[in-house]
């Protein structure tokens, strides 16, 4: 795979009318990440939200055993 660049420019060289008087071109970089199919990504939704959810009734029982 090729290198992707991506057209930047330095805050000095941003021109009043909010223009680029020195455009540079820097290389993209890599995502930190790995790209996810829509099942995997699902996966991951769903890991996160039952997490929430066992918080969530631990600390309901918990009022509720306090009251």
């Amino acid at each position: 795979m090729g290198t992707v660049l991506v057209q930047a420019c330095a805050a000095e060289h941003i021109a009043l009318d909010g223009t680029c008087t020195v455009p540079i071109w820097v290389q993209k970089p890599e995502q930190v990440l790995p790209p996810l199919s829509l099942a995997e990504g699902t996966q991951v939704a769903l890991a996160i939200v039952l997490c929430w959810t066992v918080g969530l009734c631990f600390r309901l029982y918990r009022r509720a055993a306090q009251s």
